[in-house]
């Protein structure tokens, strides 16, 4: 009968091995997929709230907001698509809903893994307070 001896480290070694590194890559593989949703939604809560709060541009201060929030989380401009009201006029009269829509592409998710593009959204909407002056 042969000895078997050492061998149980080695099979353990080897069966981790195929457990744990297809693990690692699918979560490195997707993480930039939940990175680029984490920033659509945040720019488009970020963009609501400050466009229902601006005193004289609305828009412009939306704009400005998710503007600031791509700066902050290292996400090119150009690649940031903006929708304010669904394409439609705003109002901001009180009780008012306005609504920003956000999204990107996320066009390789990874260095090893090059499969086309994923288009990233987020919608938004806040209410102008019901009780607020406007100048």
């Amino acid at each position: 009968m042969p000895r078997e001896r050492g061998s149980t480290p080695i099979e353990f070694a080897l069966g981790l091995l195929t457990i744990v590194l297809p693990l690692a890559l699918v979560v490195l593989l997707v993480a930039p997929v939940f990175e680029a949703r984490n920033f659509v939604r945040r720019a488009a809560a970020e963009g609501a709230r400050a466009g229902v709060l601006a005193g004289g541009e609305p828009l412009i201060a939306a704009s400005a907001a998710i503007a600031a929030v791509a700066d902050g989380m290292d996400v090119a401009t150009p690649e940031i698509s903006v929708l304010f009201c669904d394409g439609n006029p705003c109002s901001f009269a009180r009780g008012a809903v306005f609504v920003v829509e956000v999204s990107m592409p996320v066009r390789q998710i990874s260095e090893l893994l090059p499969i086309g593009e994923i288009q990233v959204r987020a919608r938004h909407s806040e209410q102008v307070d019901l009780y607020r002056s406007r100048p």
